[in-house]
């Protein structure tokens, strides 16, 4: 193959994966909208290229379908580590990313783990235009916005019932808020129980998506903050769950764990990708 990518996801949120250690490809917006595009090209919620690393095992860069650069993907994440651990006896490995160092796991279950570092809280962390109180969205019958950056900026609402909203029509409106400079991913909740919450997502820069895994987080730190769950809850998105752990005794860390799954391997020898 002469132009060769992996197409993995995880849960769903899914993903055209480039290694550029040994290929130079051309990676600019009109590339990755075509890639991204699932009429005419191969189709994805993010076009991922993994690059050669001074600080880990690899640099992974993040691209939208939208041709905007992410921060973090926390499923991305497992992915190439899952590239990385099929070709190699580690059972730990690194991944450089433009928000920080990433440390994956393989787990004996087949499951992969990362730590997404510590959450961010501050309304300039996030972030937020300004310092505000409560974040309502009353519209669309959201209140109480838990915001939270975990390598990108989250907004989580929480309500009694997801049959009654539809992320399709709200995403888009909060996504693109004056109150948030850098848009943002968004959230809304339904918990089952203590350990056990169910999610729907619209991800900034590709739209309504099967799973996020920053999301996932995300939720689980608002869960915790707000008295609604433990500290380690199943997290159930459209695609599947994800395992989430918050470290609030120890280190601050929040863990994700979940599969990933190889869909397909080709090529963009036919498809008038750059190289």
């Amino acid at each position: 193959m002469k132009k060769p990518f992996i197409k993995m996801h995880g849960l769903g949120n899914d993903f055209v994966i480039i290694d550029s250690r040994n290929n130079n490809y051309i990676i600019n917006e009109k590339n990755i909208r075509l890639i991204s595009n699932r009429r005419f090209g191969v189709g994805c919620d993010q076009v991922i290229e993994i690059k050669n690393s001074k600080l880990a095992d690899v640099l992974m860069k993040i691209f939208n379908s939208d041709g905007s650069e992410a921060e973090a993907c926390g499923n991305a994440a497992r992915c190439v580590a899952g590239i990385l651990f099929a070709s190699s006896p580690k059972k730990q490995i690194l991944i450089e990313t433009i928000s920080g160092i990433l440390k994956a796991e393989s787990e004996v279950n087949g499951n992969i783990k990362v730590d997404m570092g510590k959450p961010k809280l501050g309304w300039q962390d996030i972030p937020l235009s300004e310092n505000i109180e409560e974040i309502n969205f009353e519209q669309f019958s959201l209140k109480n916005g838990f915001a939270v950056n975990i390598g990108n900026p989250h907004i989580v609402f929480f309500v009694e019932d997801l049959k009654n909203f539809t992320i399709d029509k709200i995403g888009p409106y909060i996504e693109t808020h004056k109150l948030f400079p850098q848009k943002v991913n968004v959230e809304i909740c339904e918990i089952i129980n203590d350990q056990k919450i169910k999610v729907i997502v619209w991800e900034r820069g590709a739209g309504k998506t099967l799973a996020c895994g920053s999301g996932a987080c995300a939720v689980l730190v608002a869960a915790y903050k707000k008295g609604l769950s433990k500290e380690t809850a199943e997290v159930q998105l459209d695609g599947g769950s994800l395992n989430i752990s918050w470290n609030v005794k120890t280190d601050n860390h929040v863990i994700m764990s979940g599969p990933v799954s190889v869909s397909f391997l080709g090529d963009f020898s036919t498809l008038g990708i750059e190289k």
